[in-house]
């Protein structure tokens, strides 16, 4: 009879978390003029410091905190923004594979900044980048993101607490996962759980300007564990938060950092300019079918800027 084949030995890979990348006019109005101006942007400078660490990971998840629709729309700022897509471009381009949308400035610009937005990121695709938080209907809520690195499937879904009180364009199919539609994140969480090795859950929730989260983001956290997250990567604050594990019955665990500050801004609260690289381990042994978190650890950059807030650029804290 024929051998049975050898199983493979465990794999482990990283993934990696990013907080909020957050463009401010004075940070795109920069690239703009690094590039001689016109329709073009260089965003490098900014991130150069930083990005071999994306690049190292296996998969890298990034909160993407405003819209990248300026190759439609006239780029804006706080408090209605709209990005150069160059942006994206960029990170695409230092190692970002997973992007989430669900957050409180999706819908800044209304239908046309949604469109324009989802347009973008469907060019991507072919580069092997995948979008959550922000859906085109209720068929593409139901499409859980898959991203698989070395025989690990991971799957990915983005959920948002707040649009800053912007309610859906009438009559659009768009969707977005909104925290306290619990049976459906419980059931795409599940779903999710049926088709890869790790779910890992990016979610916009929690009060800004504070290190501490609150009962909704724990209550919340310790629901998705149960439901079988195994990372959940939380932004919203502008700050970094407390990162820890969930314990589950079956002793099993998940990781959750309650928010990782943001990558990037021009905010000026010292508490702002801190952030949080996550890179989560995880390990798979072929020979039981089972996938557990190894190791978590933390890289803390930070924003820094000249007079003006000119020059933005990250280092390495």
């Amino acid at each position: 009879s024929e051998p049975e084949p050898a199983v493979p030995d465990p794999v482990s890979i990283h993934i990696l978390g990013a907080g909020d990348n957050l463009i401010h006019g004075t940070i795109y109005k920069q690239a703009n003029a690094r590039a001689g101006g016109g329709d073009e942007y260089d965003f490098g400078p900014v991130y150069e410091r930083v990005a071999p660490i994306v690049e190292a990971a296996d998969i890298a998840v990034l909160n993407q905190e405003t819209l990248l629709a300026g190759d439609e729309l006239d780029v804006s700022d706080y408090p209605s923004f709209c990005s150069p897509t160059q942006v994206g471009d960029e990170m695409i381009k230092i190692g970002f594979d997973v992007f989430s949308q669900g957050n409180n400035h999706v819908l800044d610009r209304g239908q046309k900044g949604i469109d324009a937005a989802l347009r973008y990121w469907d060019k991507q695709l072919e580069k092997g980048v995948v979008t959550v938080g922000l859906y085109k209907d209720d068929e593409d809520v139901q499409d859980i993101r898959i991203v698989e690195s070395k025989g690990i499937k991971t799957a990915h879904i983005g959920v948002t607490t707040m649009t800053n009180g912007i309610p859906m364009p009438k009559g659009t199919a768009n969707r977005l996962i909104m925290a306290d539609d619990e049976e459906l994140i419980q059931q795409l969480i599940e779903k999710a759980k049926g088709m890869a090795d790790v779910v890992v859950v990016s979610v916009h929730w929690g009060n800004e300007n504070t290190n501490k989260p609150v009962d909704d983001q724990t209550t919340l956290a310790k629901k998705m564990s149960d439901w079988g997250a195994d990372i959940i990567f939380g932004n919203h604050a502008h700050t970094l938060q407390p990162i820890e594990y969930l314990e589950r019955e079956d002793g099993s665990r998940s990781v959750v950092i309650y928010a990782m500050g943001n990558l990037v801004s021009a905010q000026s609260d010292p508490m702002n300019m801190i952030h949080g690289f996550l890179d989560v381990t995880v390990t798979k042994n072929f020979e039981t079918n089972k996938t557990e978190i190894t190791n978590v650890k933390l890289t803390p950059s930070v924003t820094h800027y000249d007079s003006g807030y000119k020059n933005n650029r990250l280092y390495l804290l």
